[in-house]
């Protein structure tokens, strides 16, 4: 039922909507062009030193892990197992004394081995390039044209792409 009254008013609507469109085409008296100011860049390569910090390590330095037992390693074990040893009682006190040793032996290899690393720090430099654009000149482009034409005695302009010798008029007449 909606249906039907929509298209019925559509309808009436059309029959009661009297309406003349038409095309004409007046000639076109003469075109200007439109110019736009445009900047011309050209690239332009700058480089400078970029001054930057490098860790060397020593010639000197010959670390292999092997992970031999040192020395260090075996007092770390020693006084770990040495303070565990003041804690706890019974089964705790054994415990103690074996993480007690783990834990120093592993302190004392690492004081080992971040001993040994030797190296220190070199200031460098390096090339670095970056492109600019500068300006160059400005120029003038055409951008559209402003075609000038009479329409019933009356001047008018319209601008387009490209110059034109003839313009479109469409016309709507409503009665």
């Amino acid at each position: 039922m909606k249906k039907i009254i929509v298209l019925s008013a559509l309808f009436t609507n059309l029959i009661f909507a009297n309406s003349l469109q038409s095309n004409e085409f007046a000639r076109v008296t003469h075109s200007e062009p439109i110019y736009k100011e445009v900047r011309v860049s050209q690239p332009v390569q700058e480089c400078y030193e970029q001054e930057y910090r490098q860790k060397v390590y020593d010639d000197n330095y010959s670390y292999s892990n092997n992970n031999s037992i040192g020395l260090d390693t075996i007092v770390g074990v020693t006084a770990g197992a040495i303070l565990g040893n003041q804690i706890g009682k019974g089964n705790g006190n054994t415990a103690a004394k074996i993480v007690g040793g783990l834990l120093g032996g592993k302190i004392a290899n690492e004081l080992r081995t971040n001993d040994s690393n030797s190296y220190h720090y070199e200031t460098k430099y390096r090339t670095k390039c970056e492109t600019k654009y500068e300006k160059v000149r400005t120029k003038r482009v055409i951008t559209g044209y402003k075609n000038y034409f009479k329409y019933d005695g009356v001047k008018y302009s319209k601008v387009t792409k490209h110059p034109k010798k003839r313009i479109r008029i469409y016309k709507t007449i409503d009665f």
